[in-house]
């Protein structure tokens, strides 16, 4: 529904001629001979499943049209022969179904195999012997376990577990055992047998939790907290000795995930954030040494796939849309060109140094700041979370209307070390909302009194600190976009999901700031104060922040509009998510957005 007094947004005009490009939930097949995500454009298209011929000298992407479009909560798996398995959950339960290959590019049959009302199913790699299995949650706490045999072969029923299972690893290359990780009381890694449909533990020592396997070279790796900090440790299946905790894998600087073995297990590799850029490390797991593959400046996404075609990876630059990148040979270091070779479409982003009150803050550039009629100060959700050199469509639309963007990594914000990412516990609206301000004086002094003053966009955390910034200075900012915005921490811990509270208590977002004359950082208390042009958007469907937050505050904020007159628009996505720019119809949602912008100041006030 749209509630608003008049509104101010338009429609977008001045399209750009190529399609900004978004993807997601990439997964491999088991040989790692196909990747699949689901794809989307800004033309008014249904979200689709995407296919990726690896097969080849260079991937080969091509678009498989499905009955009725996906959602963001739908997962495509590719099988090693280039069919489909797509695993679809919405208010109906869950369904898991299998597209045959059409190399037409045309509506592809489809066949559901498996479906469920209560519970839910998720859908991961099989081996060489057969494509997948599915887990599913009955409803009760229970998984029950099925293989796929292949293609539309009835599923075979493994085994019903008394517990909830996170997920899963394979054990040996013939997928005769799998290690599944438990979730309920004495959570724990436990050996499915396939074969027999029996159980047993895995073995790992007290408080070491499975990450990845080499089944071939019997090696696992594993992570365990000691001395407060994450470590990361290697040992071989069925040894009872200690697990060895290789002393440089554990002191490489940045934020580190581990993408993938290789099929040896000597070798693993490594994406490691320092900030604002992801890096691939190839870690020699017996010399416990690393070598670097050099990326164009970019984001690496935690999907990952080695065999002996080379290391299959995600990623994404700037000005490149996420795509499928090959490392053929991951044991020699050099630079790895982007993945076509040709001339990028898109614009590129940098990144900037901007003085805070203490030290700098860096932000992901788009455009001239400085020079540019428009600009957009974009604040990044989390809190902790940062923006990175990845491609952004929203960010590369306002490129192409002409629209700077500044994306700064506040205090809070990670992949700048512990100190900076650790300024805001206990202090939501604190140290990061004094950069962003220091931030926002800083580029209306660059830009002068003759181009109007910056415009706020933020999501999640990032709309929360945005609305904090326009309360805290309104005369600061022109305008100001949110998207899935809450109340305050405390109304959130009372009102969000048990994964939300737990991020609020360890973060210390419940406790108040009294040291300023801005006081708590409760928006409903605040919303005299944001007297800019606003446009709140949520999804109805906000599974993370509840879409009664932003009705809150609507409300709150209806009844101070008669005292500025600010113009203010409230949209609530029918069906929509956390993120309802990427949901299906997010096309819509975007150029929304972008008219809000787009119809900014036209002089400064």
């Amino acid at each position: 529904m749209i509630s608003a007094t008049k509104s101010r947004a338009g429609t977008a005009t001045g399209e750009p001629d190529q399609p900004f490009v978004r993807r997601l939930n990439f997964r491999f097949s088991p040989g790692g001979r196909y990747a699949a995500c689901l794809a989307a454009d800004d033309r008014d298209s249904p979200m689709s499943p995407e296919l990726w011929d690896l097969t080849g000298p260079a991937p080969r992407p091509r678009t498989v049209r499905t009955r009725d479009g996906e959602t963001t909560a739908n997962v495509p798996l590719p099988t090693d022969e280039g069919d489909l398995l797509l695993c679809r959950s919405g208010a109906y339960g869950s369904r898991l179904t299998f597209a045959s290959r059409s190399d037409s590019g045309k509506t592809v049959e489809e066949i559901e195999l498996i479906g469920v009302r209560r519970g839910g199913l998720r859908l991961f790699p099989g081996t060489a012997r057969f494509p997948a299995l599915v887990l599913e949650t009955d409803g009760d706490a229970n998984t029950v376990v099925w293989r796929l045999p292949g293609r539309t072969a009835p599923p075979e029923r493994i085994v019903r577990l008394p517990y909830l299972v996170g997920g899963g690893v394979w054990l040996d290359e013939e997928g005769g055992r799998l290690a599944l990780v438990s979730t309920g009381p004495g959570a724990g890694a436990m050996v499915l047998d396939l074969s027999h449909g029996t159980t047993t533990a895995l073995g790992l020592p007290d408080g070491e939790h499975l990450l990845l396997t080499a089944p071939r070279g019997g090696v696992l790796l594993t992570a365990a907290r000691q001395g407060g900090v994450h470590r990361l440790g290697v040992r071989s299946l069925g040894d009872r000795g200690p697990t060895v905790f290789p002393d440089r894998l554990n002191e490489i600087e940045g934020t580190v995930t581990p993408l993938a073995l290789d099929p040896a297990g000597r070798l693993l590799a490594l994406s490691v954030v320092r900030r604002a850029r992801s890096h691939l490390l190839i870690h020699d797991l017996v010399a416990d040494n690393a070598s670097e593959i050099e990326l164009p400046p970019g984001d690496l996404y935690p999907t990952a796939h080695w065999s002996g075609s080379g290391l299959r990876l995600v990623h994404s630059a700037s000005d490149r849309p996420t795509g499928v990148i090959t490392v053929p040979e991951p044991s020699r270091p050099r630079l790895l060109a982007p993945r076509d070779g040709r001339r990028s479409r898109w614009t590129a982003a940098r990144t900037q140094q901007y003085a805070a009150p203490e030290g700098t803050t860096e932000a992901v550039v788009y455009g001239d700041p400085v020079g540019s009629r428009h600009l957009v100060v974009a604040l990044h959700g989390g809190p902790e979370a940062a923006w990175r050199l990845g491609f952004d469509p929203l960010f590369q639309r306002l490129a192409a209307e002409g629209i700077a963007v500044v994306a700064p990594n506040q205090r809070g914000s990670t992949g700048y070390g512990s100190a900076h990412r650790d300024a805001i516990h206990g202090a939501w609206g604190g140290p990061d909302l004094a950069d962003i301000l220091h931030l926002g004086r800083s580029l209306v002094a660059e830009r002068g009194p003759d181009r109007p003053r910056p415009m706020l966009y933020g999501a999640s955390y990032g709309a929360y600190l945005a609305l904090l910034a326009a309360a805290a200075e309104p005369d600061l900012w022109d305008r100001a976009a949110v998207v899935a915005p809450f109340l305050s921490g405390a109304l959130l811990h009372e009102d969000g999901p048990g994964s939300v509270r737990n991020l609020i208590n360890r973060l210390g977002g419940r406790e108040e700031i009294r040291t300023d004359d801005l006081g708590p950082r409760d928006l409903l208390r605040l919303a005299d104060r944001i007297r800019l042009p606003l446009l709140i958007v949520h999804g109805e469907q906000d599974p993370i922040i509840p879409v009664s937050h932003s009705r809150r505050l609507h409300d709150r904020l209806l009844r101070t509009r008669h005292v500025h007159g600010a113009p203010m628009t409230y949209l609530e996505v029918p069906g929509a998510g956390h993120d309802p720019l990427t949901d299906s119809g997010g096309h819509a949602v975007t150029r929304r957005v972008l008219g809000f912008f787009r119809t900014g100041a036209p002089s400064p006030r």
